[in-house]
């Protein structure tokens, strides 16, 4: 069965991978002209990425392209937005995910000597509303690393890691070394990983050479989806990877380019895919309504269960200052969201899914809600997105563009969505965000019947 999801993305079957027959079910050929950000799209910043890597990561052409079939990675020496490099990171979060299967790419990385960091790897999907390690990370190809340069074998030791959060909670690694018998930047090599409810396997050019079992139970973050990343770092002033810690260091040849001819994904028996067409949300969709007419609603959980981690339920965090208030008349059905709130401290809660919703038909719609107080504090409402962050807008009284009469009694309130800026609407993991700047005297907030509509 041959099915086309996007120009050069394809789910097919029966493809030959590695001189032996297997049923590839999604693929990246990369033979289009351009890019397909359907599936891909790219982590932009010059903040490390939790290892003080030196690079500005962006989304520009001079980073990441199509070239003769191949998707190019390059990282480039110049002065960018305050760093002496740039590079790209680039993700399938919101576009593509999987869970269980056999993902294989053909790579060919470039000469990492020194201070380079190629990478082939994958996180949960609930990263990063699940902070790392709990979210998981199994890093399929990683090249570039000090025990390489300190051995001279720069552009043939490789490595495979699994990260995750321990039995006591504490972060915890597998990982294992293979020095390549030939320097894989002369030519294009296979990089893959195998993976079932019981175990992660990881090979060279079709070579087994480490393998874990992830049965225990406080390995449950490798049994969700995961996303893929294509990347190439440079050093890190914090990183004990490469050992590269300033720009001077960096004595690999520059502009260094990673090309990748393919990616595929073969089944197995528990193969699952997540498409962004297939997650899609559509219609009316409730956050806390009881009457609204909506077509999907969300579930609601304390948050406390370590499984909650990958469900797909909701919770009510209050992060500051809301204390649960006695119950008041609801703007509709038979609750609603009531808290008192001190003077002398900000405030602010959030509704949270530890596992986004693809809300991309909502980018022209509108985020409603009812809401009730006397209080004249400044507030502000926000949504937050897995990809590109979190956004917020002014909350005002009458006179404002949003805002509501603060007299005590309920008021709708209707946001376009599009005037938050800075959100990945495949990606929404905050879907109703409310803060305040700390009050002159104690109040009281209401809120109830929150809902986004469709453009």
């Amino acid at each position: 069965m041959y099915r086309r999801v996007a120009a050069t993305v394809v789910i097919i079957s029966c493809i030959a991978s590695n001189s032996a027959r297997s049923d590839v079910v999604w693929s990246d050929e990369f033979n289009g002209d351009a890019i397909d950000r359907s599936v891909w799209t790219w982590d932009v910043g010059g903040h490390g990425f939790g290892n003080g890597q030196m690079e500005y990561d962006t989304a520009r052409t001079e980073n990441s392209y199509i070239e003769n079939g191949s998707l190019v990675i390059e990282a480039r020496r110049e002065d960018y937005r305050g760093k002496s490099f740039t590079s790209a990171r680039m993700l399938t979060q919101g576009r593509f995910a999987f869970e269980y299967g056999q993902l294989e790419a053909r790579i060919k990385v470039p000469d990492t000597a020194n201070g380079l960091w190629p990478a082939f790897w994958m996180l949960g999907n609930n990263s990063p509303g699940i902070g790392w390690p709990m979210c998981g990370e199994a890093d399929i190809l990683e090249m570039g690393s000090k025990a390489g340069i300190d051995k001279g074998l720069q552009r043939r030791k490789i490595n495979c890691a699994l990260h995750f959060a321990g039995a006591n909670g504490r972060k915890g690694m597998h990982d294992a070394w293979l020095d390549a018998p030939v320097d894989l930047n002369l030519d294009y090599h296979l990089y893959k990983i195998s993976w079932t409810p019981e175990y992660m396997k990881f090979y060279l050019d079709g070579v087994e050479f480490a393998s874990w079992d992830i049965t225990a139970d406080h390995l449950r973050e490798f049994h969700q989806p995961f996303f893929i990343i294509l990347n190439i770092a440079v050093g890190g002033w914090n990183s004990s990877y490469t050992g590269v810690s300033t720009p001077r260091a960096v004595t690999a040849s520059l502009p260094a380019k990673m090309y990748v001819d393919w990616i595929r994904l073969s089944s197995n028996e528990h193969t699952k895919l997540y498409l962004a067409k297939d997650t899609e949300e559509t219609g009316d969709f409730g956050i806390f309504t009881e009457t609204k007419p909506v077509k999907t609603s969300l579930r609601y959980e304390d948050g406390s269960d370590p499984d909650f981690n990958y469900a797909a339920a909701a919770a009510l965090y209050t992060w500051n200052n809301m204390a649960e208030a006695a119950s008041t008349n609801p703007s509709e059905g038979s609750k609603c969201w009531s808290f008192d709130i001190a003077a002398g401290n900000w405030f602010g809660a959030g509704v949270f899914l530890p596992n986004f919703r693809n809300m991309s038909n909502y980018s022209d719609g509108r985020l409603h809600f009812d809401i009730k107080t006397i209080s004249k504090t400044p507030m502000s409402v926000g949504i937050k997105s897995s990809r590109r962050g979190e956004s917020w807008l002014p909350l005002g009284d009458e006179s404002a563009e949003l805002g509501f009469p603060r007299d005590g009694k309920w008021h709708k309130v209707a946001v376009p969505l599009r005037k938050f800026e800075s959100i990945d609407f495949h990606t929404v993991h905050q879907m109703f965000m409310l803060k305040g700047d700390p009050p002159s005297s104690a109040f009281n907030l209401s809120i109830d019947n929150i809902w986004w509509q469709p453009k």
